[in-house]
Protein backbone atom coordinates (compact mmCIF):
# COMPACT_ATOMS: atom_id res chain seq x y z
CA UNK A 1 0.00 0.00 0.00
CA UNK A 2 1.50 3.60 -1.13
CA UNK A 3 0.92 6.79 0.79
CA UNK A 4 2.01 10.16 0.49
CA UNK A 5 1.79 13.21 3.05
CA UNK A 6 2.52 14.58 6.33
CA UNK A 7 1.90 17.13 8.79
CA UNK A 8 4.21 19.75 7.86
CA UNK A 9 2.98 19.27 3.92
CA UNK A 10 -0.60 17.60 3.77
CA UNK A 11 -2.47 16.73 1.23
CA UNK A 12 -6.13 18.84 1.17
CA UNK A 13 -7.90 17.29 -1.93
CA UNK A 14 -7.56 13.37 -3.34
CA UNK A 15 -8.03 12.68 -6.91
CA UNK A 16 -8.79 8.56 -7.38
CA UNK A 17 -9.32 7.61 -11.42
CA UNK A 18 -10.00 3.54 -12.18
CA UNK A 19 -12.01 1.98 -15.25
CA UNK A 20 -13.26 -0.81 -12.75
CA UNK A 21 -13.64 -2.12 -9.27
CA UNK A 22 -14.92 -1.04 -6.42
CA UNK A 23 -13.31 2.05 -4.70
CA UNK A 24 -13.71 2.56 -0.68
CA UNK A 25 -12.65 5.67 0.49
CA UNK A 26 -11.95 5.79 4.24
CA UNK A 27 -11.39 9.12 6.39
CA UNK A 28 -9.69 8.38 9.25
CA UNK A 29 -7.45 10.05 11.94
CA UNK A 30 -4.26 10.46 10.21
CA UNK A 31 -1.62 12.61 8.22
CA UNK A 32 -0.93 10.88 5.06
CA UNK A 33 -2.78 9.22 2.20
CA UNK A 34 -2.31 5.75 2.26
CA UNK A 35 -4.08 3.52 -1.32
CA UNK A 36 -4.12 -0.62 -2.22
CA UNK A 37 -4.05 -1.25 -5.33
CA UNK A 38 -2.82 2.25 -6.85
CA UNK A 39 -0.48 2.27 -9.88
CA UNK A 40 0.35 5.85 -10.07
CA UNK A 41 0.66 8.99 -7.73
CA UNK A 42 1.03 12.16 -8.90
CA UNK A 43 1.25 15.63 -6.56
CA UNK A 44 1.12 18.79 -7.57
CA UNK A 45 1.06 21.10 -4.50
CA UNK A 46 -1.66 20.05 -1.66
CA UNK A 47 -3.78 17.99 -4.31
CA UNK A 48 -2.91 14.27 -4.95
CA UNK A 49 -3.87 12.20 -7.50
CA UNK A 50 -3.97 8.80 -7.70
CA UNK A 51 -4.17 5.83 -10.60
CA UNK A 52 -5.69 2.69 -9.72
CA UNK A 53 -6.34 -0.90 -12.09
CA UNK A 54 -9.19 -2.62 -12.02
CA UNK A 55 -10.09 -4.55 -8.96
CA UNK A 56 -10.83 -3.24 -5.27
CA UNK A 57 -9.08 -0.36 -4.24
CA UNK A 58 -9.17 1.56 -0.77
CA UNK A 59 -8.11 5.34 -0.19
CA UNK A 60 -7.13 5.66 3.29
CA UNK A 61 -7.58 9.94 3.93
CA UNK A 62 -7.33 12.52 6.89
CA UNK A 63 -10.41 13.79 8.06
CA UNK A 64 -11.93 16.70 6.24
CA UNK A 65 -9.77 16.34 2.99
CA UNK A 66 -11.88 16.82 -0.67
CA UNK A 67 -12.37 14.04 -2.67
CA UNK A 68 -12.88 13.50 -6.45
CA UNK A 69 -13.64 9.90 -7.79
CA UNK A 70 -14.33 9.02 -11.25
CA UNK A 71 -14.68 5.49 -12.89
CA UNK A 72 -16.42 4.27 -15.68
CA UNK A 73 -17.97 1.29 -13.85
CA UNK A 74 -17.88 -0.18 -9.68
CA UNK A 75 -18.96 0.45 -6.82
CA UNK A 76 -18.17 3.79 -4.42
CA UNK A 77 -17.87 3.90 -0.51
CA UNK A 78 -17.28 6.88 1.17
CA UNK A 79 -16.96 6.06 5.10
CA UNK A 80 -15.90 8.66 7.71
CA UNK A 81 -16.38 12.75 7.27
CA UNK A 82 -14.75 13.94 4.27
CA UNK A 83 -14.52 17.88 2.80
CA UNK A 84 -16.40 18.56 -0.71
CA UNK A 85 -16.88 15.31 -2.53
CA UNK A 86 -17.19 14.90 -6.60
CA UNK A 87 -18.26 11.43 -7.74
CA UNK A 88 -18.49 11.00 -11.15
CA UNK A 89 -19.11 7.18 -12.68
CA UNK A 90 -20.96 5.60 -15.62
CA UNK A 91 -22.44 2.75 -13.40
CA UNK A 92 -22.17 0.86 -9.53
CA UNK A 93 -23.60 1.55 -6.42
CA UNK A 94 -22.44 4.84 -4.50
CA UNK A 95 -22.38 5.19 -0.59
CA UNK A 96 -21.67 8.16 1.30
CA UNK A 97 -21.50 8.84 4.78
CA UNK A 98 -20.78 12.49 5.42
CA UNK A 99 -19.70 15.37 3.17
CA UNK A 100 -19.39 18.69 3.53
CA UNK A 101 -20.71 19.46 0.04
CA UNK A 102 -21.58 16.87 -2.47
CA UNK A 103 -21.72 16.45 -6.51
CA UNK A 104 -22.69 12.79 -7.71
CA UNK A 105 -23.23 12.09 -11.47
CA UNK A 106 -23.87 8.96 -12.64
CA UNK A 107 -25.80 6.99 -15.74
CA UNK A 108 -26.90 4.01 -13.75
CA UNK A 109 -26.06 4.16 -9.62
CA UNK A 110 -28.80 3.17 -6.73
CA UNK A 111 -27.40 6.48 -4.13
CA UNK A 112 -27.43 6.25 -0.56
CA UNK A 113 -25.90 9.48 1.06
CA UNK A 114 -26.24 9.93 5.12
CA UNK A 115 -25.24 13.30 5.87
CA UNK A 116 -24.26 16.02 3.68
CA UNK A 117 -23.40 19.91 5.97
CA UNK A 118 -23.90 21.69 2.49
CA UNK A 119 -24.99 21.76 -0.77
CA UNK A 120 -26.47 18.25 -2.07
CA UNK A 121 -26.58 17.84 -5.90
CA UNK A 122 -27.02 14.56 -7.87
CA UNK A 123 -27.26 13.74 -11.75
CA UNK A 124 -28.71 10.48 -12.52
CA UNK A 125 -30.37 8.82 -15.34
CA UNK A 126 -31.62 5.81 -13.28
CA UNK A 127 -31.50 4.51 -9.89
CA UNK A 128 -32.88 5.30 -6.75
CA UNK A 129 -31.45 8.60 -4.67
CA UNK A 130 -31.85 8.72 -0.93
CA UNK A 131 -30.07 11.39 1.31
CA UNK A 132 -30.51 11.13 5.39
CA UNK A 133 -29.45 14.82 5.71
CA UNK A 134 -28.79 17.77 4.38
CA UNK A 135 -28.65 21.72 3.77
CA UNK A 136 -29.51 22.41 -0.12
CA UNK A 137 -30.31 19.64 -1.92
CA UNK A 138 -30.87 19.93 -6.27
CA UNK A 139 -31.57 15.85 -7.30
CA UNK A 140 -32.75 15.11 -10.68
CA UNK A 141 -33.08 11.77 -12.32
CA UNK A 142 -35.01 10.27 -15.30
CA UNK A 143 -36.23 6.61 -13.65
CA UNK A 144 -35.81 6.13 -9.97
CA UNK A 145 -37.38 7.18 -6.46
CA UNK A 146 -36.10 10.00 -4.91
CA UNK A 147 -35.67 10.30 -0.83
CA UNK A 148 -34.86 13.35 0.88
CA UNK A 149 -34.40 13.49 4.48
CA UNK A 150 -33.85 16.23 6.80
CA UNK A 151 -33.28 19.34 4.26
CA UNK A 152 -32.30 22.42 6.13
CA UNK A 153 -31.77 24.27 3.11
CA UNK A 154 -33.95 24.24 0.28
CA UNK A 155 -34.95 21.68 -2.11
CA UNK A 156 -35.48 20.53 -5.94
CA UNK A 157 -36.15 17.42 -6.66
CA UNK A 158 -37.08 16.17 -10.50
CA UNK A 159 -37.59 13.16 -12.12
CA UNK A 160 -39.42 11.48 -14.95
CA UNK A 161 -40.74 8.58 -13.76
CA UNK A 162 -40.64 7.76 -9.91
CA UNK A 163 -42.13 9.08 -6.79
CA UNK A 164 -40.58 11.59 -5.01
CA UNK A 165 -40.81 12.28 -1.12
CA UNK A 166 -39.48 15.22 0.76
CA UNK A 167 -39.16 15.53 4.36
CA UNK A 168 -38.25 19.00 5.85
CA UNK A 169 -36.50 20.09 8.78
CA UNK A 170 -37.06 24.02 8.81
CA UNK A 171 -39.74 25.58 6.46
CA UNK A 172 -38.16 26.61 3.63
CA UNK A 173 -39.17 27.01 -0.59
CA UNK A 174 -39.69 23.28 -1.69
CA UNK A 175 -39.89 22.54 -5.83
CA UNK A 176 -41.05 18.81 -6.80
CA UNK A 177 -42.03 17.67 -9.83
CA UNK A 178 -42.31 13.74 -11.87
CA UNK A 179 -44.26 12.65 -14.48
CA UNK A 180 -45.40 9.42 -13.37
CA UNK A 181 -45.56 8.87 -9.76
CA UNK A 182 -46.57 10.18 -6.23
CA UNK A 183 -45.11 13.78 -4.85
CA UNK A 184 -44.84 13.41 -0.95
CA UNK A 185 -43.76 16.88 1.15
CA UNK A 186 -43.71 16.99 4.94
CA UNK A 187 -42.70 20.00 6.86
CA UNK A 188 -42.13 21.32 10.19
CA UNK A 189 -45.18 21.19 12.38
CA UNK A 190 -46.68 24.84 12.22
CA UNK A 191 -44.96 26.02 9.12
CA UNK A 192 -46.92 27.77 6.82
CA UNK A 193 -46.83 27.14 3.17
CA UNK A 194 -48.10 28.39 0.28
CA UNK A 195 -48.84 25.80 -2.46
CA UNK A 196 -48.03 27.20 -5.69
CA UNK A 197 -48.53 24.26 -7.98
CA UNK A 198 -50.72 22.48 -9.21
CA UNK A 199 -53.21 25.89 -9.34
CA UNK A 200 -54.94 25.58 -6.06
CA UNK A 201 -56.81 27.78 -3.34
CA UNK A 202 -54.38 29.78 -1.87
CA UNK A 203 -55.19 30.27 1.93
CA UNK A 204 -52.92 32.58 2.91
CA UNK A 205 -50.64 35.46 2.06
CA UNK A 206 -47.37 35.98 0.74
CA UNK A 207 -46.94 38.11 4.41
CA UNK A 208 -47.95 34.88 6.15
CA UNK A 209 -46.38 32.34 4.47
CA UNK A 210 -42.86 30.54 5.83
CA UNK A 211 -42.35 28.87 2.09
CA UNK A 212 -43.64 28.01 -0.68
CA UNK A 213 -43.87 24.17 -2.45
CA UNK A 214 -44.19 24.04 -5.97
CA UNK A 215 -45.15 20.21 -6.41
CA UNK A 216 -46.25 18.58 -9.77
CA UNK A 217 -47.28 15.33 -11.21
CA UNK A 218 -48.77 14.42 -13.92
CA UNK A 219 -50.22 11.08 -13.28
CA UNK A 220 -49.40 10.52 -9.46
CA UNK A 221 -51.05 11.86 -6.25
CA UNK A 222 -49.46 14.94 -4.24
CA UNK A 223 -49.13 14.97 -1.07
CA UNK A 224 -48.06 18.26 1.39
CA UNK A 225 -48.40 18.24 5.10
CA UNK A 226 -46.75 19.42 8.49
CA UNK A 227 -46.32 16.49 11.17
Amino acid sequence: MGSVGNDDDGVTSVRISTTSGRVEVVAEVRSDVAASGATEFSRQGSILTISCDSGRHVVRVPIGVDVFVGTTSGRVDVVGRVGNLGIVTESGRVRVEHAASLDVRTSSASIEIGRVDGDCRIRSTSGRVEVGACCDADVATTSGRIDLNGVVGTAKAHCVSGRIDIEMDDANDVEAETVSGRVSVSMPAGSRVRQSSPPGEVTSTDDECDCTVSARSVTGRIDISSR
